[in-house]
């Protein structure tokens, strides 16, 4: 009994923890959207169709948010984090999008010779 009194609360300390990890992304030049990506992935499984969807426990009965209430939440608060991440006209975060757009070309480039291309 004393569990499911308290499942409530870390169920909304997750919530703020999510909360509070979408704007430190944003304020840390990370693209705030890529949080929806990450839960909508894991939300689908691994391989990212409904034949490998995780079915977790109903969230009543679990210490986390399901994912769903996470997504929406993120829709709820990406309006503001993205405000932040483009804050300046994204002068402050120009550096590590460059980074990262040369990170993700030179992965791509790793992948494809692995792959054989």
């Amino acid at each position: 009994a004393a569990l499911l009194r308290e499942l409530p609360h870390s169920r909304d300390q997750e919530i703020e923890a999510d909360h509070i990890g979408l704007y430190l992304a944003a304020e840390a030049c990370y693209d705030p959207r890529a949080a929806k990506r990450v839960f909508g992935r894991m939300k689908a499984g691994d391989g990212g169709s409904a034949a490998t969807a995780v079915a977790g426990p109903p969230e009543f009965a679990s210490t986390h948010p399901s994912y769903d209430t996470r997504l929406s939440k993120f829709d709820e608060w990406m309006p503001d984090a993205l405000s932040q991440f483009n804050a300046d006209g994204g002068y402050r975060c120009r550096h590590v999008r460059e980074e990262m757009k040369k990170a993700r070309i030179l992965a791509a480039q790793v992948a494809a010779r692995r792959e054989g291309k």
